[in-house]
């Protein structure tokens, strides 16, 4: 669940003549017979910017996810392969709203009853020492580290430190942190009371020798830094939640609207990162809270607001990004509905989609299989970035709904392009290439924007090879880019 009282959100009712008009313009823009509008990129190699994490890419699962063992195991060859493709050191996190009512199946001591709210789980969720067995082994499988949230809604720091200790005695080196309480702006009137109920969490689990992290909240940034200047040295990283609004008002064109005000806040946490030199990262966040908007959070429209949105946070240092997915069935009983997943379906690839979440970028269970989501294509663009230096750009988009980002890696120049725009084809020219020659353009693109399925990023995911692109004498290069769609470039340093 998601608060969206602390910071801007654009109205439902501004909404509604943007979602009107968007059918009207797409179609209309089929036949129109214009060029290209003249974008351009000039790129700065000279003055690098921020070094992109190789953790840039995460998922994020509620602890209830871990109820049936064969979803998090080794012997989940389809999930591990997907997690692999997408990143070799990427980050899993456990938590979501269950984790704050879930209780450690081996603790021996005195639990209160939790009472259930308006929004959030009906009851307590009892994990055994097999799910976190099964979940080390998908953890080795992968080579991804671990997050892990732990219960403090209850009010027992005990039961909490015995599960942090059999976490980490059981997955190993694979633990990056344990986070104590998800959202806690939901349920503590302000920060000092939250801080108030973690720091004899926080203490008995450091104590164990469990590294932390925090705060793990919704959106508020000033709990954020207020978290950093007292206790920033105790945690290994800084954490809060994104998500763009409520599953209500989600509409294709507010997606892929740029998010202005919530990067002013990231950079306002950022400058406070940097003092405390800890990472930042978004440990959940997705397109709209409330578990997704059908038909926007699941089509193509999320795969470049994904990528855009990564990148764009990284240009700014964030560390990484954590996407919430998982079953239908988890995320759903996370905020207090029953489900029915079953379906009539007789195609897979339709049953997966119906057992999953509306915004996970991976569709399935352990039963049926598992499949990527236009989301994933998104984040897997973005990936190519992890361990490279961003470098600073001037964009000129000439009135289009584009984005542009660059980055040096092993002495190669590497540029995404974002083509947001649902009427507008753009032709990019991109400058500063003097002294690379050689590129290789790929490309990511679906039939629509609305598409659920048909999704190509050539040369990356195998479906194709890419394209063979240079950079002119004067160091430019020319990139046409269609409507809804992006492109990734990477020139290789003259020899």
């Amino acid at each position: 669940m998601f608060d969206p009282s602390r910071r801007k959100l654009i109205k439902a009712a501004a909404l509604l003549p943007l979602a009107s008009s968007f059918a009207r313009l797409a179609a209309a823009a089929q036949s129109l017979p214009g060029t290209p509008a003249q974008a351009t990129f000039a790129l700065q190699p000279e003055q690098p910017g921020r070094l992109v994490s190789d953790t840039l890419t995460g998922f994020s699962y509620e602890t209830l996810q871990l109820a049936n063992p064969a979803f998090f195991s080794a012997d989940n060859h389809a999930l591990i392969q997907l997690f692999r493709q997408l990143s070799p050191h990427g980050v899993l996190r456990i938590g979501g709203n269950t984790s704050d009512y879930t209780v450690w199946s081996e603790y021996r001591g005195t639990l209160p009853v939790q009472q259930a709210g308006k929004i959030g789980p009906k009851s307590t969720f009892v994990l055994h020492p097999q799910s976190l067995h099964a979940l080390a082994g998908f953890l080795r499988a992968t080579g991804w580290k671990l997050v892990f949230g732990v219960n403090l809604k209850i009010g027992v720091p005990a039961m909490a430190v015995e599960l942090s200790r059999a976490v980490q005695q059981i997955v190993g080196d694979s633990l990056l942190a344990v986070q104590i309480g998800n959202e806690a702006n939901n349920y503590e009137k302000d920060y000092a009371a939250f801080d108030a109920a973690w720091v004899p969490y926080a203490a008995a689990i450091r104590a164990a020798g469990v590294p932390i992290a925090g705060p793990d909240t919704g959106a508020n940034t000033d709990w954020v830094i207020d978290y950093a200047k007292r206790h920033g040295t105790e945690n290994v990283f800084l954490s809060r939640h994104y998500y763009r609004d409520a599953a209500s008002n989600g509409s294709i064109p507010n997606l892929l609207a740029a998010d202005t005000d919530f990067y002013a806040e990231v950079d306002q946490i950022m400058s406070v990162a940097d003092g405390t030199h800890l990472p930042f990262r978004l440990s959940e966040a997705n397109s709209y809270y409330f578990g997704g908007r059908d038909g926007v959070s699941n089509v193509f429209a999320s795969a470049l607001w994904g990528a855009d949105f990564m990148l764009a946070l990284a240009q700014r240092g964030v560390a990484g990004i954590n996407f919430h997915g998982g079953t239908l069935e988890s995320v759903e009983a996370s905020l207090g509905h029953g489900v029915d997943a079953a379906t009539t379906a007789a195609d897979t690839s339709a049953r997966r989609d119906a057992v999953t979440s509306r915004y996970s970028a991976i569709a399935g269970n352990a039963e049926l299989g598992f499949q990527p989501r236009p989301l994933y294509y998104g984040m897997l663009l973005a990936q190519q970035f992890a361990g490279a230096q961003m470098l600073p750009g001037r964009l000129d988009a000439a009135g289009v709904n584009l984005t542009a980002y660059a980055a040096l890696r092993d002495g190669a120049v590497q540029v995404a392009l974002i083509n947001k725009d649902p009427t507008r084809d753009a032709s990019v020219a991109i400058s500063g290439l003097k002294g690379f020659d050689a590129g290789k353009l790929m490309r990511l693109s679906a039939p629509s924007l609305d598409s659920r399925h048909g999704i190509v990023l050539e040369g990356i995911d195998g479906t194709a090879a890419g394209h063979s692109i240079n950079a002119d004498a004067h160091g430019i290069c020319h990139v046409v880019l269609p409507r809804s769609s992006a492109a990734w470039v990477r020139w290789n340093h003259s020899v």
